[in-house]
């Protein structure tokens, strides 16, 4: 039995490399018990693709590594499975080749009523997550910041390396958050020269610390809508308005329904052909994605970003 159901755990990544490259779901369909169970996966899927032909990418081979984290027996014959998946794709721009990749946990309960094991739920923590660390906290408008003396440089290829050493992971020297995004994002500012501005308040600067053992941090460093205000009100970025005047290092913001509510931040590693930039981020660990993320089922017509060059000096 235990042999039975890790087997439709490969089957099913087996059918879903062979979908991102063919956009063929059918065999996914299959392995569900119901077409509900998968339905967000089919809109990742679809997303993918449709801003690959957008772009006029296409891709060449993909490939998932599965770990299994935890297994529970669940009432009814069922079994629950975490599991993180690391998602790598191979694509030709036309002009190069180039990978992205991603790192996300899953968990899956499988379902052997019907006499062979079949995805009853599969559930991921997704980019849309963070709305609800919003709700109910301040607006974030307007920041007080303290800064040394001694002016600081911003090294963004430190900033880079950061990012490209702890896309899939996370440093133990900070704490891990379930909504991770703009917690990485200040880790790789910081580890590229952009200093702290203690404060004693939460809601007041960028700042990030240990006490006795114990870990306190202002919401700027690690929720995105603060985020977002701290880097316009500060004086440490510039917005700009096209996202090729961005430079490795630089941050993109995203308000998925074009609200108001400022949901991830994403950092620069590299450009492609055209000057458009790729990202590493978090939450949904992002390696080398294309800036617009239109291939999140995040993605809105409404969504909007906001772009800020961290200036060169603080």
């Amino acid at each position: 039995m235990n042999t039975e159901w890790r087997q439709a755990i490969r089957n099913f990544y087996e059918a879903k490399n062979k979908a991102w490259l063919t956009g063929d779901g059918e065999n996914l369909v299959k392995m569900a018990s119901r077409p509900e169970a998968i339905r967000a996966c089919l809109k990742d899927i679809e997303a993918l693709r449709r801003s690959a032909l957008a772009r006029g990418v296409q891709y060449r081979k993909s490939r998932t590594n599965v770990k299994i984290l935890k297994t529970t027996p669940v009432r009814d014959g069922k079994i629950r499975v975490d599991l993180l998946e690391q998602m790598t794709w191979i694509y030709n721009d036309g002009v190069e080749v180039d990978h992205q990749a991603r790192l996300q946990p899953i968990r899956v309960t499988l379902d052997h009523s019907e006499g062979r094991w079949k995805i009853e739920k599969l559930d991921s923590i997704g980019e849309k997550e963070e709305r609800s660390l919003i709700k109910g906290q301040l607006d974030f408008r307007a920041f007080d910041h303290e800064l040394g003396t001694r002016q600081a440089r911003y090294d963004r290829r430190k900033a880079q390396r950061y990012a490209e050493l702890w896309w899939n992971g996370f440093n133990p020297q900070y704490k891990k958050f379930e909504v991770d995004c703009t917690n990485y994002v200040s880790q790789c500012m910081h580890a590229g020269g952009m200093p702290m501005a203690f404060n004693p308040r939460k809601d007041r600067g960028w700042w990030y610390r240990h006490q006795g053992g114990n870990a306190s941090w202002s919401y700027s460093w690690a929720v995105a809508h603060a985020l977002r205000w701290y880097l316009e009100g500060s004086g440490r970025a510039a917005v700009v308005t096209n996202p090729q005047q961005l430079k490795i290092g630089d941050v993109i913001c995203y308000d998925w329904e074009g609200d108001g509510m400022w949901q991830h931040n994403t950092i620069v590693v590299d450009f492609n052909h055209e000057g458009m930039p790729l990202v590493n981020a978090h939450t949904v660990a992002s390696q080398r994605r294309y800036w617009d993320y239109k291939d999140s089922y995040a993605w809105t017509e409404q969504t909007k970003y906001r772009f800020f060059h961290i200036k060169d000096a603080f």
